[in-house]
């Protein structure tokens, strides 16, 4: 069992980036790398400000190449994640899937985040946000999951409840010679949302969660998109946020009244699903987007068109914490075409430390033919020559990609 004990001076919990790092019999302070390879298990808080608090544990598997042949499931060691009052005790746990036959399946994993039991003086909801990651040990790098963010009603309770899962491939570039050792971590960061319940975002989410197009609750105008779906919403609202909608609802306005009569029309809005438009207006009234992780890249453009900076710096720091081989050359397109600075540095500074990682891509190909200041800017950062002559190999029929 790791315990962690949170005690912090007023000049730690002031600094930018502090970790404490407990290792199985003694506790270690010193300042290291994210990229540091996970050879022992062990607990760290990391503490990017003062109001944010997020927690990062490392699960080392010992000879799990040998023992996945032989155990039907694995668990780490308990850890307590003890904040602002809230004391909680979690664990990881290794579960396999089963084929049509019964069989079980080695890979994909399902690698579960547990909380095993929580002390509150009275229940209250939190936000939780959590991430999993596995070592590479070819590269010696972390591969990160994307971040998941689920809401939690705390109480005091020692049943287990299985928070959050990810499918995760443990191949043989995560085995550590010779035993085969695995590393895998979760970073959790706990935040309590009691102070939120009666704040003004909350009260506009249970008015748009109420607003109807008829009645009491109705609203003043209509919004459609591509699909189907017609939302209510509040012109004063719209433009208010932003400028963009204040106009077409100025201009809709103009067309669509006559006196005192009012034409059955709605603001249509192209280029939106129903999806898109529904966390547009979600994001408007409350200055908060779900499932962010699935759709950033689609709506970051729709912050810059209709101009919601805030909409577009939330896209963008989510973008930043989730590259991945496969995404970073489509995001380096995103981030030049739309101006983000930050995300384009995260891309760049992401291909220099996992050039090895970098496969070629149908992306890449596109980028080289569209953009090549960027492409060679890319390169440059680290990738060398090995990308250029990797798209070789790619078919230049330019047909299938719109060119």
């Amino acid at each position: 069992m790791f315990v962690f004990f949170q005690r912090f001076a007023e000049d730690a919990l002031s600094s930018v980036y502090k970790r404490c790092f407990w290792n199985q019999a003694h506790l270690d302070h010193q300042n290291r790398a994210e990229t540091m390879a996970g050879t022992s298990s062990g607990i760290e808080l990391l503490v990017p400000t003062v109001s944010d608090v997020i927690f990062k544990y490392t699960w080392v598997i010992k000879k799990y190449a040998r023992a996945i042949n032989k155990r039907d499931s694995f668990d780490s060691p308990s850890f307590d994640f003890n904040v602002n009052g809230v004391q909680t005790r979690w664990n990881m746990s290794i579960r396999f899937w089963k084929g049509p036959e019964g069989k079980r399946l080695t890979n994909p994993v399902v690698l579960c985040l547990n909380l095993l039991s929580c002390s509150i003086d009275e229940p209250e909801q939190a936000r939780v946000r959590f991430q999993f990651g596995v070592y590479n040990v070819e590269i010696k790098q972390w591969e990160m999951c994307h971040v998941s963010r689920v809401v939690l009603h705390l109480q005091n309770t020692h049943e287990m409840l299985s928070l959050g899962y990810r499918d995760l491939s443990i191949l043989e570039r995560h085995m550590e010679p010779p035993g085969g050792d695995v590393s895998v971590f979760v970073k959790l960061q706990l935040v309590q949302t009691e102070a939120d319940k009666h704040s003004l975002s909350q009260d506009l989410a249970r008015m748009l969660a109420h607003t109807t197009t008829s009645g009491d609750n109705a609203g003043d105008i209509m919004l459609q998109g591509d699909g189907e779906r017609k939302f209510p919403a509040h012109k004063c609202l719209l433009s208010a946020r932003s400028p963009v909608l204040a106009a077409m609802i100025k201009q809709h306005d103009e067309i669509n009244y006559s006196g005192d009569e009012k034409q059955d029309k709605c603001l249509e809005l192209p280029g939106l699903s129903d999806e898109t438009l529904q966390e547009l207006l979600r994001y408007i009234y409350t200055d908060h987007v779900d499932n962010l992780d699935s759709i950033a890249s689609t709506l970051l453009p729709v912050g810059e068109n209709y101009r919601l900076p805030g909409l577009k710096l939330l896209c963008e720091r989510t973008l930043v914490e989730t590259i991945t081989p496969e995404s970073v050359a489509s995001l380096l397109l995103l981030a030049d075409q739309f101006g983000c600075d930050a995300l384009k540095r995260a891309a760049l500074a992401y291909c220099e430390d996992n050039a090895t990682s970098i496969k070629k891509s149908l992306a890449w190909k596109v980028m080289e033919l569209v953009n090549p200041d960027l492409f060679m800017e890319a390169c440059e950062a680290g990738l060398g020559s090995s990308i250029s002559s990797n798209l070789d190999s790619i078919p230049s029929d330019t047909e299938d990609i719109g060119l």
